[in-house]
């Protein structure tokens, strides 16, 4: 008969695979990933963009200046009021209606009586 997940034998093997298979590769995968992150914490830090961008910045704030706040601030100036167009609503596909059209019951049953009546 074969051993259930739950028995004594099985967590025991268990056990054993995770202390002599398994824990030597998750410490030595352990250490190479700390090897490397102390080998990149290690490395001189590069210098970031943003830096550059405030630099280039400010030269272009300069030249703006210089060549008049007329042309420099564009962006600033007000569009001219357009009529806002409503938002267009997208149509659903009607559905064809069956050309056979069956009568209600309730119809059926009044048309019965009135037979009957008659």
């Amino acid at each position: 008969m074969a051993k259930s997940g739950r028995s004594s034998t099985r967590k025991a093997n268990n056990r054993r695979l995770a202390a002599s298979v398994f824990g030597p590769a998750e410490t030595a995968r352990a250490e190479r990933l700390s090897a490397k992150l102390l080998e990149l914490a290690k490395q001189p830090k590069p210098e970031t963009s943003d830096a550059n961008m405030e630099e280039d910045a400010d030269v272009v704030e300069d030249e703006a200046a210089e060549a008049g706040d007329a042309t420099a601030m564009d962006v600033d100036k007000t569009r001219p009021a357009s009529k806002r167009i409503g938002r267009k609503r997208i149509d659903k596909r009607k559905q064809k209606k069956a050309s056979i059209v069956f009568p209600k019951y309730s119809d059926r049953v009044k048309a019965n009586k009135n037979k009957k009546k008659a």
